[in-house]
């Protein structure tokens, strides 16, 4: 990013330099997670599990699937 600096009449002058930006290994390990990221993410979407739902109803199921051992752990300590 370019530096900045904030206008002379500013309550608060405020400032930043110029980021180095990324170097060649950090872009492409940005380049490899936001591609598993995108892997795993049409995993979740397109699971056989949500299949078993109305559309309407696949929202509260995935959100059910996800604090599951929450409410299992809670149904076991009381």
């Amino acid at each position: 990013m370019d530096a900045w600096e904030t206008h002379e009449n500013t309550w608060r002058p405020a400032s930043r330099p110029a980021s180095p930006g990324w170097d060649p290994e950090d872009a492409a390990e940005i380049a490899r997670l936001r591609a598993r990221e995108l892997e795993l993410a049409e995993v979740l979407v397109c699971h056989p599990y949500c299949t078993e739902f109305a559309p309407g109803d696949v929202q509260a199921a995935r959100d059910a699937l996800k604090h599951h051992r929450e409410q299992e752990s809670a149904s076991t300590a009381s």
